[in-house]
């Protein structure tokens, strides 16, 4: 392995990782599989990817090509090299609107693609759930297609010409020719005289035994092989799963953006009486007809991630099916004989309702994995697919056999196509459990064949079914399958186990009944999560944190590197509790260096179905970590922020002019380019104030940098709540324990956290309001307390409950005001308010004043606190801050963001001054006209 390292580091133009850690990071995707490969390259160019598989066979190592392995069959994990294609061979490298095709490398994300193609009116047929992160490469392995196949079919149906790099470095380009073409070529090429030869040999078993049904990505496409006229071996390539080659540049159709008139929605009591209709349904023509079950329905209604976008759902269904179309006049006339069916349904023609619609069908896997337990709806028998219009006896069959077993399962899927995800419970950790999942693995592989359908419509074999593909192909067209795959690469060596040759379904789980459970002793309570091992066993792998939109992962947006992922972050940490690393690598420099860039913005906790909190789990390390090497100055310095600011305020001209110097930031490990920000000149709670005598009372919790840093933002709340008619009481001033939090530096904000408890109580007991002008402050009381305090705490939730944001509260007023109008004003949310309930309450007050405002679609800003201060983070702090933040700014009359850090990035990143929302209120009521 290290002559293999120091080969790979002298020629290829790359990052080569080969470290305990970024082999643990490479070793699952969202399978129930983890296998650990040898090492880990991501090339900068095509050139390196071809140096690096001739390196490869130089060694004799097995090559992985990887996307985004967001694939849930163990398809892309190997002992072998991994090849991550993912980070720079991204480009589109051509589109052509007149001959409408595209040329792209295998990085390209699908959501990309299309948003590059939909300023010209097109876009890819084949559109997967996980369209905002899978790669072109993977879905062109796995033969992708999604839910409009009805109308768009799969990968293998808009494949033009594929460039495929062989296992021994050498490139060919194939695309389709006709029989004459094949056979010249088969005359002076041995790869396609094997091709011509297994066509020869097998065409009449491949006619006998090959399931006709809309969707099968199981084996290889042999039926590319049955046209009399033309032979496309691209469609080979389509489904094959990188075990023949890796496809550096792949050429597709393009079709015109689908515009859609509306769906309509069934409500369902009983999914097989619905599925007795799927033949008459798509009589219809609809462009894609869906379905969900309770199950998801369920986890929906109380997910975070789906908060106010299920409004539309009514009642308790069984399913709920989802029947979409382009024209008007069928969505009608199909709406009209469902009625007449007798079955419960509306139309829906509004976007954003049917976006919200397609996202809760989207987030069906990571729905079902979100329950706190380890017994999970896992994916072994998930993408069964038969002839629609035998879905329903199909259907009828296999619940027959849950019912008769006692078994459940969470039920989603393309009945459209008759491909159907089905995830029963099973607990990997029990001997009795893993060995049921077997031998309902061959029962209901029994029950397939008898239906003439295949185990995969949608994600392929991988590791979880390539072992049945004999049984279900039958020997003759496996043998096929055999030659196929040796034509190819006759060593084995790429992406071995898939298709053919398949390893036992029980070796390499990730969990599995001698999986230990290394048991670390947490400050924080865990007790909420299942515990520290079940906080990361929730990560699924589905990698929903690699999306370029909202709020998760603002590292991994700027870097576009899966080291710096919630989920490698949740990899890294399972490794050590699963014991797969030694115990002491929970406070190795390694771990650190996975969790360093996590900006707890804890997007994971609200955009992740599974509810992932890794901003709790990085604070819980950095405690375990400095236990272990001791404390930074900086870190220190930082997490008692609030101490040393008082400390500061002593002689704020003083330390101002200190902290400005460049010996004071070295000191700190303060970037050079960034400037701390001032202490104010005088304290917020030792400025002279008078309050009128009000019935009315609310309290105003007096966060760190409203007392020291900027206390014209608590001068203009009082303003406002003394407009409005209250009396504000100001308990004394108490940092909330964030900075510390945030450091790890845990029984320091333990203590912060009962002092601010103890001050707040006797309010909240009197049920007085008690309102936060900083988001991260505030919310460290709502959501964070219990997690330092005990769940158990009894008085850590009434002062939860009583705590309010400013703008929340303002949302609650009636305002006797009508006010003029100041202009165009821009939003930016505090990523925490973004990861909460009520994420657009200053928008919502905006708009309720009748302003010109509009909300930035910005993720974090890239400051995190003292996050952008850092030398080492700075540039990825700007990164973060130019991807959304900085571009929505450029001129921009009023900027609203109520987040201290948030004002501080947007001023140094675009030299403008944003207000909180309580100075811009001020200016609002000095300018009212009354009633």
């Amino acid at each position: 392995m290290k002559a293999l390292l120091q080969a790979l580091k002298a020629h290829v133009d790359g990052e080569i990782h080969f470290d305990p850690i970024h082999r643990k990071v490479y070793s699952v995707d969202a399978s129930i599989y983890e296998v650990e490969p040898m090492g880990v390259v991501i090339p900068r160019t095509t050139e390196a990817l071809l140096t690096t598989v001739k390196i490869a066979q130089e060694f004799k190592v097995p090559i992985i090509p990887r996307g985004a392995a967001t694939g849930i069959t163990g398809s892309c994990l190997s002992t072998g090299l991994i090849i991550d294609t993912s980070k720079y061979l991204n480009r589109i490298k051509e589109i052509n609107t007149e001959k409408q095709y595209v040329v792209c490398e295998p990085g390209v994300v699908q959501d990309h693609l299309n948003a590059a193609l939909a300023k010209y009116g097109y876009r890819l047929g084949p559109d997967t759930s996980t369209g905002d992160r899978a790669t072109l490469g993977g879905m062109l392995a796995n033969n992708s297609a999604g839910a409009h196949s009805l109308i768009y079919g799969t990968m293998a149906d808009h494949l033009l010409e594929v460039e495929l790099l062989l296992v021994d470095g050498t490139s060919r380009r194939f695309k389709e020719i006709d029989e004459q073409e094949w056979s010249v070529l088969a005359q002076q090429d041995e790869l396609y005289k094997t091709l011509w030869h297994i066509r020869e040999q097998y065409a009449d078993d491949i006619r006998k035994q090959f399931p006709t049904i809309p969707r099968r990505v199981s084996g290889y496409n042999l039926d590319a092989f049955l046209k009399s006229d033309t032979f496309n071996p691209c469609r080979l390539i389509a489904g094959s799963e990188g075990s023949l080659g890796i496809a550096t540049e792949i050429k597709m159709k393009i079709v015109p953006i689908l515009h859609v008139a509306g769906i309509c929605l069934i409500f369902l009591d009983d999914i097989l009486k619905g599925m007795q209709a799927i033949e008459k349904m798509l009589q219809y023509q609809p462009c894609a007809l869906e379905m969900i079950d309770e199950k998801i329905i369920y986890m929906g209604r109380s997910s975070p991630s789906m908060l106010g976008k299920i409004s539309w759902l009514t009642g308790n269904p069984q399913a709920l099916f989802i029947a979409e179309f382009q024209l008007a006049e069928d969505l009608n006339r199909f709406h009209k004989a469902m009625q007449s069916a007798g079955y419960s349904c509306i139309v829906m023609r509004d976007a954003k309702q049917i976006e919200n619609v397609w996202e809760l069908r989207k987030s069906g896997l990571g729905l079902l994995l979100s329950k706190r337990s380890y017994s999970r709806a896992i994916a072994f028998i998930e993408d069964l697919s038969v002839a629609p219009q035998k879905l329903h006896s199909f259907m009828k069959k296999l619940s027959e056999y849950f019912k008769d077993k006692g078994e459940t399962a969470g039920i989603y899927g393309h009945i459209g196509s008759g491909c159907m995800h089905i995830r029963p419970y099973i607990d990997l950790r029990k001997k009795s459990d893993v060995a049921r999942m077997q031998q309902m693995m061959l029962d209901v592989a029994d029950l397939v064949h008898e239906y003439g359908g295949a185990l995969s419509g949608e994600h392929g074999d991988g590791l979880i079914r390539s072992w049945l593909n004999e049984k279900m192909f039958g020997k003759r067209i496996y043998q096929a399958f055999l030659e196929l795959k040796n034509a190819f690469d006759p060593e084995n060596r790429m992406n071995p186990g898939k298709v053919v040759n398949g390893p036992p379904l029980q070796q390499n789980l990730r969990l599995d009944p001698s999986t230990p459970i290394v048991e670390i002793p947490t400050f924080l309570n865990f007790e909420k999560e299942g515990g520290l091992a079940l906080a990361a066993d929730l990560c699924n792998g589905n990698g929903l944190c690699r999306k370029s939109k909202n709020l998760m992962c603002p590292s991994f947006q700027a870097t576009q590197d899966e080291f710096h992922t919630t989920r490698a972050r949740a990899q890294a940490l399972r490794s050590v509790i699963h014991g797969r690393l030694p115990a002491k690598d929970f406070t190795s420099q390694g771990m650190h260096d996975v969790l360093d860039l996590c900006l707890e913005c804890k997007g994971c906790k609200t955009e992740c179905p599974s509810e992932v909190d890794m901003a709790k789990m990085k604070s819980e390390f950095l405690y375990h970590y400095h236990k272990a090497h001791g404390i930074s100055w900086r870190s220190y310095f930082f997490s008692r922020l609030g101490l040393f600011s008082k400390l500061g305020a002593l002689s704020p001209s003083l330390i101002n002019k200190l902290s400005s110097l460049s010996f004071a930031k070295k000191l700190l490990g303060v970037s050079e380019k960034r400037n701390l920000p001032p202490l104010a000149l005088g304290r917020f709670s030792k400025r002279q104030r008078k309050q009128a005598k009000h019935e009315k009372q609310i309290v105003l919790f007096l966060d760190t940098f409203t007392e020291f840093y900027c206390p014209e933002v608590g001068e203009a709340a009082l303003s406002v709540f003394e407009a409005l008619g209250y009396e504000v009481i100001i308990p004394s001033w108490s940092c909330c324990g964030r900075p510390a939090l945030s450091k790890g530096e845990l029984p320091y904000s333990k203590k912060l956290a009962e002092r601010v408890v103890k001050t707040l109580l006797p309010y909240a007991e009197l049920g007085l309001p008690i309102i936060g002008l900083e988001p991260s402050c505030l919310l460290t009381i709502k959501e964070d307390y219990t997690g330092l305090l005990g769940h158990d705490n009894p008085h850590v939730k009434p002062v939860a409950e009583r705590c309010i944001l400013f703008d929340e509260w303002l949302l609650q007023q009636h305002l006797p005001f009508e006010f003029k109008d100041l202009g165009r004003i821009k939003v930016h949310t505090h990523c925490h308010q973004k990861a909460g309930k009520n994420k657009k309450a200053t928008l919502e007050f905006l708009q309720k004043c009748q302003r010109q405002v509009e909300e930035i679609p910005s993720g974090c800003c890239g400051m995190a606190g003292s996050f952008g201060y850092e030398t080492e983070h700075f540039e990825i702090s700007m990164k973060i801050g130019n991807l959304h933040l900085f571009p929505a700014l450029q001129d921009s009359p009023t900027i609203i963001a109520n987040g201290f850090s948030c004002r501080n990035q947007i001023s140094h990143g675009t030299h403008q001054q944003a207000l909180h929302l309580s100075e811009f209120v001020k200016l609002l009521f000095q300018n009212f006209t009354c009633l």
